[in-house]
C-alpha cells in the first residue's frame, strides 16, 4: 500500500508517525479483508466508512457484487467540515477508535437498535454532562453533517451515531444506579477504552 501522509481530502497534511501509518494501514487492510479483498482499501475509503453509515452498509453489501464493490472503493462519498472546540483525542487514535467500532459493528451485522432503546439512548445522553459540541478534529470534520452534531468527551463518539449501534455501550456509569451505564444497560470497565 502506498504510504498516505494527507488524511484530509482539503490536501493539509497531517503529521504521521511511521507506527500511525502502520496502525492505518492495519485497519485498512482489515476493512479490505472483511470486504472479500486481498488487499488493503484506501484510507479514503476507510475515511468514508467511518463517517458514512449508508456507504459503510453498501460496501459490505456488495462484497458479492465485485461491479459494485469496485465502483464504491473507487467513489468513496467526500467529506463536509464543522468547527469545534479544543481537541482531546488525536486525530490518529479518533480513527483507530472509529475503525474499531466499525469492526465491531460488521461484525454483528450491521444492526441497528430498536426505536425504544434509541430513544432511551438519546435521553440519557440529552441529558448527560459529558456531551459537547466536537473539537476541531480532522475525523469530527470528516464525519459532521450539520453544526448541531454533539459528542461524548468520554470516548470521543459522535453521539448521534453513536446511539444508534446495537454493538457500542455508554462509557459513563449510571449517577443512580449501580452496575449500569448512563443508557440503563450494563456497564463495564473496560467500556470508556474500547468506544469508539
Amino acid at each position: 500500500m502506498q504510504n498516505q501522509q494527507t488524511l484530509n481530502p482539503d490536501s493539509k497534511s497531517v503529521e504521521v508517525s511511521p507506527r500511525v501509518d502502520d496502525d492505518l494501514e492495519e485497519k485498512c487492510l482489515e476493512l479490505g479483508l472483511t470486504l472479500g479483498l486481498d488487499e488493503p482499501v484506501s484510507v479514503q475509503v476507510l475515511e468514508a466508512a467511518l463517517r458514512d453509515e449508508v456507504y459503510s452498509h453498501n460496501l459490505l453489501a456488495s462484497r458479492r457484487n465485485p461491479v459494485m464493490l469496485k465502483y464504491l472503493l473507487a467513489n468513496p462519498p467526500k467529506a463536509r467540515a464543522t468547527g469545534g472546540e479544543p481537541p482531546q483525542f488525536s486525530n490518529v487514535e479518533l480513527v483507530k477508535r472509529a475503525a474499531s467500532a466499525l469492526l465491531r459493528w460488521g461484525k454483528v451485522g450491521f444492526t441497528v437498535v430498536d426505536q425504544p432503546t434509541l430513544e432511551r439512548r438519546r435521553s440519557a445522553c440529552l441529558s448527560c454532562p459529558h456531551m459537547i459540541d466536537p473539537p476541531d478534529k480532522l475525523l469530527y470534520k470528516l464525519t459532521a453533517t450539520d453544526e448541531s452534531q454533539k459528542i461524548c468527551d468520554l470516548c470521543g463518539c459522535s453521539v448521534r451515531k453513536k446511539i444508534r449501534l446495537t454493538s457500542e455501550s455508554c462509557p459513563g456509569r449510571h449517577p443512580e444506579q449501580e452496575g449500569l451505564s448512563r443508557w440503563g444497560e450494563p456497564w463495564h470497565s473496560e467500556t470508556a477504552t474500547e468506544t469508539a
